[in-house]
């Protein structure tokens, strides 16, 4: 279950002694022969595991993919054709990188931003050149739309909205230098190699009184690890004879296993995920007929799910956003579903799978998904996402005045009788 949000986890593994050795041996351009070798494994990989694969159309596209990467040796430009082949499954847990692209070419940009209300606006920033609710108008002088129409073949991601939020978080498609032209007029240069970056904020879990006695709140920044669900679980005993608790996820990607808190907040049974993956016959299915199908399809349905007798059992609000995604879908799908809780804010990314991950020997990374998940009722999920009760959408100006109405809605509701 990876979902290449961010190369973080690749920034920690190249401050490591196997990095360093790494960087030593590994050179601007490659062989034909690594050039085949890593094409064909991600054609094994993606034919034998990517569900509902068109074959037919990938095989088309993947010729087009060879008659790129043969005609070169550069390094960069076998791993961008890689990173738009793998993209074209339109798929966010289906991506190739490379650690050696990350150390070139992967210094972050600093700031994350993606279209609100058909705005290229700064949701969040480690820069003091800009702030929340700043503008992208132009990118070297190039309108910011019409550059991410240009690169948006090189992201991975399971919609065009998935894509505009992956879309800062893939620095090695930008310039290392760049020129950004803003709404209010300003024109600033990014160095992304050289700029001043504040740390980001520790993924710590908040929780606090809104209303004293009555109305709790609890922000979970990310399922990674148990940390984060540990404090949501202490917070939640702390709170457990409130009138409302409200349960924020919004900017959370998931990666982990959100059961636990899942459990203890949901008071009643729920139906999972209907789930499809993609199996090559064997020597069974060869018993029964020698020209057995080259796949088939298995599929899981009503799978039904009894809930903790001692869970929280007052009222339950969830803020959600387009960034939760993976784990945090998977997380909040079955109060949805179950009318356990109330939703409120944006619908969420759409993209959630158990994935194939492949760590090559020259250091690229590919990671396909082999899990197609469909809502209980057997709706599409991925590229749709799970929609909120209550949208409530976030503009520019929100960011700018540090106002939340999200939270703001989820109080008045929380303030009903």
């Amino acid at each position: 279950m990876f979902k290449k949000v961010s190369i973080i986890a690749l920034i920690v593994f190249l401050a490591t002694p196997s990095a360093m050795l790494l960087r030593a041996q590994s050179p601007a351009a490659i062989s034909l022969t690594d050039r085949v070798m890593t094409a064909s494994q991600i054609y094994q990989v993606i034919s034998t595991f990517f569900p509902g694969l068109a074959q037919q159309q990938f095989d088309a596209t993947y010729k087009q993919y060879l008659g790129t990467i043969l005609q070169t040796e550069d390094r960069r430009e076998f791993d961008l054709a890689s990173m738009a082949l793998v993209a074209e499954l339109h798929d966010g847990h289906s991506w190739f990188y490379d650690r050696w692209l990350d150390e070139t070419s992967g210094q972050p940009i600093g700031f994350m931003a993606y279209p609100l209300q058909g705005k290229w606006t700064i949701v969040r920033t480690q820069l003091s050149s800009v702030q929340p609710g700043d503008v992208i108008i132009s990118l070297n002088n190039r309108p910011i739309e019409e550059f991410f129409e240009h690169n948006r073949r090189f992201v991975s991601a399971s919609s065009d909205r998935d894509a505009g939020v992956s879309f800062f978080d893939t620095p090695a498609i930008f310039p290392e230098t760049f020129t950004l032209t803003l709404a209010d007029g300003r024109t600033l240069t990014i160095d992304r190699k050289n700029d001043k970056k504040t740390p980001p904020p520790p993924a710590i879990t908040e929780g606090r009184w809104l209303v004293e006695n009555s109305i709790a709140y609890i922000k979970v920044p990310t399922f990674h690890g148990i940390q984060t669900q540990a404090q949501a679980l202490n917070y939640l005993d702390k709170f457990h004879d409130a009138k409302t608790v409200i349960l924020d996820v919004r900017g959370n990607p998931g990666t982990g296993l959100p059961a636990a808190l899942q459990r203890a907040l949901m008071g009643r049974p729920y139906q999972s995920w209907s789930e499809s993956t993609t199996e090559h016959g064997g020597a069974l299915l060869r018993n029964y007929a020698p020209g057995y199908p080259g796949h088939i399809t298995t599929t899981f349905t009503d799978n039904v799910i009894n809930s903790r007798e001692s869970a929280y059992a007052g009222r339950l609000i969830l803020l959600t956003d387009r960034v939760c995604s993976c784990a945090c879908e998977d997380f909040v799908m079955p109060f949805k579903y179950s009318r356990r809780a109330t939703l409120v804010g944006e619908t969420t990314a759409g993209t959630f799978s158990m994935t194939r991950h492949v760590d090559y020997d020259n250091g690229m990374i590919l990671n396909i998904s082999a899990v197609r998940h469909t809502f209980p009722d057997g709706s599409q999920f991925e590229g749709v996402g799970i929609t909120p009760d209550v949208a409530v959408p976030l503009t520019a100006d929100d960011l700018r005045s540090h106002r939340d109405p999200v939270l703001q809605k989820a109080l008045e509701l929380a303030r009903l009788p």
